[in-house]
């Protein structure tokens, strides 16, 4: 039996105005919205919006571009759809908060992405915003992906295993051998270990530490180009409770912009190609090597590094079974090394020495530094959120380590800061008859202005 619903006949179709409307908006959304057209962006074009057929007015017209991501983020075919009055913020301020929120906290990126989808849009498609991979926080899939959002964009690499933990080998291991295919991007490397494990920098280096390989065919030696850091520009390793005493040759010997080093508790091959053209240096002696062989050992170092700025160097003392080789790297003379450029040199001593190292006041008295402006001398037991330091006496051989700086510090330098156990307040009248053009003069955190004095 047919049932009583069935239509008796068939409904022509029309094409109603309010179709064709619909229609046309997402074919061409320009034609809504004319202002647009000729609105400019800093991001434009980042989309995957190509409209396929244009209309010929738009498609003559000089002013014509593909809709921007600004378009894309807060305008819809939704008439009705509600927009939250931070969408009015432009596209450069929301990256700018998006940037320094990330700094602070590694998922910040992803908590935002989640937000809307015009927040979610703008993050993916700023690439700049995903360079940063900070180990600590990730898993291997997350970084992965921030790789690939990362594109063409250089990458600033961190990995601080938690404080108070073994660092897990097998996890450090995996995260290398991702970074590896990628070190070429990588604008900044930093490694810090507070915990002890052995063959730490074993497991860490190894991968980025690749030998030359020989070419029997070309009968010449060649390096794996994997581990070139073509755009490195700082590098930082600190592991200071390290006892491998093996030296480590990075990069292959490749990095022509790196010019900010950083390391503590380490033994480097110091090769010019890597470290000619440092303009900074942090040095924390690794304690392998005391006395007159430390000595030579950084001067060794310090002679590539000729066109270094500024320059802070720390001894650190170990208990050692037996003493370790080095052999020079250079045939210089002993006599004076000459850091022609160096403006900053921070002088600082370990918390556990209970005096200056006289490694210290020999690696002085062997450096020439004729330009020097600015000279710190740290006491690393005085942090500033203790006042412990307020009461600590001054080193037994202060005195002597302050008439030395007299003769071997040009009277030309303009900064002179002293903490800790360095300050000598009964030494301070003759050093500010010595240095002659001294402005500022600061003493345990307390700075004075000599100029309007």
């Amino acid at each position: 039996m047919p049932s009583v619903l069935r239509r008796s006949r068939r409904r022509e179709l029309t094409l109603t105005k309010s179709f064709t409307s619909a229609i046309q908006e997402k074919v061409h959304p320009l034609q809504r919205f004319p202002e647009l057209i000729s609105c400019s962006s800093f991001i434009a074009g980042r989309t995957d919006f190509h409209p396929s057929s244009p209309s010929p007015s738009i498609a003559k017209s000089p002013d014509f571009a593909r809709p921007s991501l600004t378009f894309s983020l807060y305008r819809s075919p939704i008439s009705n759809l509600q927009h939250h009055p931070i969408h009015t913020l432009p596209p450069e301020l929301l990256i700018r908060i998006f940037e320094l929120g990330s700094f602070d906290d590694a998922t910040f990126l992803i908590i935002i992405s989640h937000v809307c989808h015009p927040w979610r849009t703008l993050a993916i498609h700023t690439h700049t915003l995903w360079r940063r991979l900070s180990f600590g926080s990730h898993g291997l899939r997350l970084w992965k992906e921030r790789i690939a959002r990362a594109r063409g964009c250089s990458l600033d690499v961190t990995i601080i295993p938690p404080q108070h933990h073994c660092p897990d080998i097998d996890a450090l291991a995996l995260q290398l051998h991702l970074i590896v295919p990628h070190i070429s991007r990588a604008r900044s490397f930093e490694l810090r270990f507070s915990s002890y494990s052995p063959f730490l920098w074993n497991t860490t280096l190894g991968p980025i530490c690749r030998p030359e390989q020989r070419d029997d065919n070309m009968d010449r030696h060649a390096f794996a180009p994997l581990v070139h850091a073509l755009q490195l520009e700082k590098l930082t390793l600190c592991f200071p409770e390290n006892d491998d005493t093996k030296e480590f040759t990075l990069f292959a010997g490749v990095a022509p912009r790196l010019y900010n080093v950083t390391l503590d508790g380490i033994r480097l091959t110091w090769l010019p190609e890597l470290y000619g053209r440092l303009t900074h240096l942090d040095y924390t002696h690794h304690g392998f090597t005391t006395g007159p062989t430390a000595v030579d050992e950084v001067l060794g170092m310090i002679r590539i590094s000729c066109a270094l700025r500024e320059l802070r160097v720390c001894f650190r003392r170990r208990v050692l079974d037996g003493e370790v080789l080095y052999l020079p790297h250079d045939d210089a003379p002993a006599g004076e090394t000459h850091l022609l450029q160096l403006e900053r040199l921070v002088l600082a001593v370990d918390e556990s020495d209970i005096d200056i190292p006289p490694e210290l006041t020999s690696l002085l008295s062997r450096l020439s530094v004729p330009n020097l402006r600015e000279l710190h001398l740290v006491d690393l037991r005085c942090q500033p959120a203790s006042r412990r330091w307020w009461k600590l006496a001054p080193f037994p051989g202060v005195r002597a380590a302050l008439s030395l700086f007299q003769v071997t510090i040009p009277s030309s330098i303009k900064v002179l800061a002293m903490a800790g156990r360095w300050a000598d307040h009964s030494s301070i009248p003759a050093l500010a008859t010595h240095f002659r053009e001294l402005h500022n003069l600061e003493v345990d955190g307390v700075e004075k202005d000599l100029v309007h004095m």
